[in-house]
């Protein structure tokens, strides 16, 4: 089993859905799916000097599960999943320093270049998978309903000190079913906590706060938490 990346320009932030049809069409050997841009080479200059590909492909040093696909507007990666912790983080920084957009398939999620990222930008973290740093609403609804028992929490942070967190569980001391939801707003003075018993209602307070992250959202009945 492999964690794959996709590695590609465009100078307009592209959806998670339209990123996900590019993935697919250079997967399926349509290279014309993407425009040729010289920061690819750098990026895969890059990336080899530090995960070189193993000669033979057999050796166990290197985290390449597959060979690299490279195309001169796209290089596309599969590597063993044990080692995705360590490499995909390196991945996504050597793409944006680039200047290029970064795709999750297996999250569906666009990890896009310091210059496609708002000033202000939130920073989503879940349990599993990579931090994400500006995400679009799409990946904030989609990594909410993704809580499982063994997926158990989401934080979404400002750069501000404000953040939303939500976990579920009893590791998050709530019972099962239920979703305990705090929010922070700037200092542990201003920290609030309440329990809901509907995702669906845990979503619309996530899209509140990336929304607009400096007010506290009121569809819930928040209670002051002394930390």
């Amino acid at each position: 089993m492999s964690f794959d990346l996709g590695v590609w320009f465009q100078d307009v932030r592209p959806s998670c859905a339209a990123a996900l049809e590019t993935h697919q069409s250079l997967c399926a050997g349509e290279p014309a799916a993407v425009r040729h841009n010289t920061a690819v080479a750098r990026f895969h200059a890059a990336l080899v000097a530090e995960f070189p590909e193993a000669e033979p492909a057999t050796d166990e040093s290197s985290p390449w599960s597959a060979g690299l696909d490279v195309g001169d507007g796209y290089v596309l990666m599969a590597m063993q999943w044990g080692r995705a912790a360590e490499v995909a983080p390196r991945v996504v920084d050597l793409a944006g320093q680039s200047g290029l957009i970064c795709f999750d398939p297996q999250a569906g999620v666009v990890h896009a270049p310091p210059a496609l990222q708002s000033a202000d930008a939130l920073e989503l973290q879940s349990c599993v998978g990579l931090p994400v740093r500006d995400p679009d609403l799409e990946s904030v609804e989609r990594a909410v309903r993704r809580l499982s028992a063994d997926n158990w929490f989401v934080i979404l942070e400002a750069p501000s000190g404000r953040y939303i967190q939500v976990g579920t569980g009893a590791r998050a001391g709530a019972a099962a079913g239920a979703y305990a939801v705090e929010f922070r707003d700037g200092s542990p003075e201003r920290h609030y906590r309440c329990v809901l018993h509907d995702r669906e209602q845990v979503v619309s307070v996530f899209v509140h706060f990336t929304r607009d992250p400096s007010v506290r959202p009121a569809e819930v009945a928040w209670e002051k938490t002394s930390l």
